[in-house]
């Protein structure tokens, strides 16, 4: 067998093909690719992330339970808000987060609304003592979170909890100066409501 170099550990040893499990959650994906028999080391190409997409959209269940942690008054206030649209708690939170990584981190004013939104949180949303709740997610939620946490250096709780403050902030506002935030908030509302309906 011709041998070939590893980037990772710079060697020119063998690289072979073998079957791998790639942690997926608290479930495995299998495929077979280039291994490093020194380092163990192979490359996420871009073929194995499709078929890994092809089989995580095929999965039924939830593959991560993270447990954000949040205080009474946002229990509350989530509670009273999803009941506005006829959803429970739990996925309620899913939907803030989802919106939150799909139509929030990637505008090129994120950095501005974050901070605009940490300046203008109510206080009631940060105080007082707190309680876990478990968000079971499925895999393309996963993805998402787990790009979101290795980009900011957080785990999928604190992503959670980061994605359902802001989206509580922004539709707990009654009044709002700042134009695109109160656009957001009413993209979000029309994302919930359809959500909601199709559910």
């Amino acid at each position: 067998m011709k041998n070939r170099y590893c980037p990772n550990c710079e060697s020119n040893k063998s690289v072979v093909e073998k079957k791998i499990s790639i942690p997926v959650g608290n479930v495995s994906f299998s495929t077979k690719t280039l291994v490093c028999k020194e380092c163990k080391h192979y490359e996420l190409t871009p073929k194995i992330i499709k078929e890994m997409d092809e089989w995580g959209r095929g999965l039924t269940k939830n593959i991560v339970e993270p447990q954000p942690i949040f205080n009474e008054a946002t229990h509350q206030f989530a509670e009273e808000m999803a009941k506005q649209y006829g959803l429970k708690r739990v996925p309620f939170f899913r939907l803030l987060t989802v919106y939150y990584l799909n139509h929030v981190v990637n505008r090129k004013d994120f950095h501005e609304i974050k901070k605009f939104c940490d300046e203008h949180s109510a206080k009631e949303l940060f105080e007082g003592s707190r309680s876990k709740v478990s968000v079971p997610i499925r895999y393309l939620l996963f993805r998402k979170l787990q790009t979101f946490s290795e980009v900011w250096e957080v785990t999928h709780a604190k992503a959670i909890e980061e994605a359902v403050l802001f989206g509580l902030t922004v539709l707990s506002a009654e009044k709002n100066n700042f134009d695109t935030l109160k656009q957001i908030a009413e993209n979000l509302q029309q994302y919930i409501a359809d959500v909601a309906q199709a559910a």
